[in-house]
């Protein structure tokens, strides 16, 4: 009672109070603040995981050299690994795409047409490769690259490949038509713009590869066991093979998103601690306003302990009603974040995420509860903790002092 009446300001302590309750205000700020940007940052790692390896493989398993001979074996091998949903092998070979007067170069994947489900699930025009009565010179290519080479599904590219033959002029590159047959959206600008799928059969034949392939991909049940699986990979398959798994590959890059995740927490934390340090000055003014009313308590019997209790339940006050806002708010922007921007974007024109540079087109939310958790009980905790010397003061208020003049 006597918390929540100190808390309310009189017309000679209106500046007290404000400074009290705006402190309150920065404490709120600042946790909302935090689990919106933590939000976010969880989001992002969270969406290019899932863009990454939309497209690639959770483990990879090559031989000693370039390509892979009588890769079957190896394939039979890794589909009774455990924990090893599927299997499947693929070429990869960087080509030349070519339509009239636009090319670029492409990285051109050949997959096993009866294994890629999870491709053929991003098509967004037209339809998947496939092998049946079909020809097998067919691809699919990312909804960007078929914009930056003017192609459409139905229309046909040159595939232009060094892996070529020799003439009497010398090496002369391979050169085959692909009819276009699907467009795919796979979410991931570097995937849409620079990557072509074909039948594993159209690429051998194309590089003169033979039966051989790149390798085999494994897609796991968990892909957060790659490293364990991998592990059992290298243990059953000949001592030639060459084992990565996605962490591996992408360490540093997801090294770096978890340090930024760290660094922008702590920056942002200082919001909190400079809300916390206006609620300490805040509490101290109202010790000296208040000290005349604290000796009139202390010479009618209360101790030192009952009268640091009553500015404890001040500064929990005012820190709990701060975190618990700040907390519902930004929650509350987590969860419509994606929206709010699309609204934003819609409303005044501006690009705020570009997928060419951020790899991704729209900022990603998602909510972790472990963190939601530490933002709030870390609050929570500084605010109690920052009420201690303004309560210790308000204690040692001596009464004789305070009431000499009165």
């Amino acid at each position: 009672m006597l918390a929540r009446r100190y808390l309310k300001s009189r017309r000679d302590e209106r500046f007290v109070s404000l400074i009290g309750w705006s402190s309150a205000i920065g404490v709120a700020i600042g946790v909302a603040a935090l689990i919106v940007v933590m939000s976010v940052m969880y989001g992002f790692d969270a969406e290019l995981k899932n863009k990454i390896l939309g497209f690639s493989s959770h483990v990879d398993i090559q031989g000693a050299d370039d390509t892979l001979e009588n890769w079957q074996k190896w394939l039979e091998i890794s589909e009774n690994i455990e924990g090893v949903a599927k299997a499947a092998p693929y070429i990869t070979a960087q080509v030349l795409a070519n339509n009239g007067r636009y090319s670029t170069g492409v990285i051109l994947k050949g997959v096993d047409v009866t294994r890629e489900e999870n491709i053929a699930s991003h098509i967004i025009s037209g339809r998947f490769i496939s092998d049946q009565g079909h020809s097998p010179y067919e691809i699919v290519i990312g909804k960007d690259l078929a914009r930056k080479l003017h192609v459409s599904v139905g229309g046909s590219l040159r595939l232009i490949s060094p892996a070529g033959g020799i003439s009497p002029a010398g090496m002369v590159p391979r050169v085959r038509g692909f009819r276009v047959v699907g467009i795919f959206d796979s979410g991931f600008y570097e995937y849409d713009v620079g990557l072509m799928i074909a039948p594993l059969v159209a690429v051998q034949r194309l590089n003169r590869m033979g039966d051989r392939v790149t390798g085999i991909e494994l897609h796991l049940y968990d892909r957060n066991q790659a490293s364990v699986v991998a592990a059992r990979a290298r243990m059953q398959l000949p001592v030639s093979a060459w084992v990565t798994d996605w962490m591996h590959r992408h360490r540093s890059f997801f090294q770096a998103l978890k340090m930024e995740r760290l660094v922008m927490g702590i920056i942002l934390s200082l919001i909190v601690l400079v809300a916390v340090f206006n609620m300490v000055s805040s509490l101290v003014m109202v010790v000296m306003e208040r000290r005349k009313e604290i000796a009139i308590l202390k010479t009618v019997g209360a101790t030192h302990a009952s009268v640091m209790r009553i500015f404890l339940m001040m500064g929990t006050l005012l820190c709990g009603l701060g975190t618990l806002l700040g907390a519902s708010f930004g929650l509350l922007l987590a969860w419509q974040l994606d929206a709010l921007l699309g609204w934003i974007e819609k409303i005044t024109g501006i690009t705020i995420l570009s997928g060419d540079v951020y790899f991704i087109e729209h900022v990603p939310s998602l909510i972790d509860p472990v963190s939601v958790a530490w933002i709030v009980i870390v609050s929570l905790l500084l605010g109690v903790l920052a009420t201690f010397y303004p309560a210790w003061r308000a204690a040692n208020v001596p009464p004789a002092d305070a009431l000499r003049y009165e």
